[in-house]
């Protein structure tokens, strides 16, 4: 699979389409905020509401997403599900997968922030082809990288550090 190949305009049109709340997170945000990195996968916080879950699921799935996991994803709403998924199952994320080659990941994170009302008021909207994308806001994304800590999240810090967002 080459860059090239990997687009989520559509995702982002669906999504809208569809009138989910989400922000974009991971890779991507860290993309739109400026930074050249590569990334495979779309990494989403979602109003973790009934309403807005199946809004998320029937606009992925218009486009050939469906989940990984034989688990609807409203079950996110429930924070009691979520805990055993994240105890039992050691999930992070609810993956939705597209159903055909080169196969594109769109991760929910199920243990978001809890202040997902604020943290949507005060997205970043960028324009990817004309279209309204909202991202986490760059200090909410940046705190999250450091509580993950992970090699590729540190690296994103200091690129976020460079082009003094953060």
């Amino acid at each position: 699979m080459s860059e090239q190949n990997f687009d989520p305009t559509n995702i982002f049109a669906a999504l809208n389409r569809g009138g989910v709340k989400y922000l974009v997170i991971g890779g991507i945000a860290v993309v739109l905020y400026g930074v050249a990195r590569v990334t495979w996968d779309v990494d989403l916080v979602v109003e973790l509401t009934t309403p807005n879950l199946k809004q998320l699921s029937v606009a992925l799935r218009r486009i050939g997403f469906v989940p990984r996991v034989p688990a609807p994803p409203e079950g996110l709403a429930d924070p009691k599900t979520r805990r055993l998924w994240i105890q039992r199952k050691n999930m992070k994320d609810y993956s939705f997968v597209e159903l055909k080659s080169p196969q594109r990941i769109i991760d929910v994170m199920i243990n978001p922030p809890p202040n997902f009302t604020q943290l949507y008021r005060h997205r970043t909207t960028v324009k990817v082809r004309g279209m309204p994308v909202p991202l986490m806001p760059v200090k909410a994304l940046a705190r999250m990288k450091r509580a993950a800590g992970r090699f590729q999240d540190l690296l994103d810090l200091e690129d976020l550090k460079r082009l003094r967002l953060i």
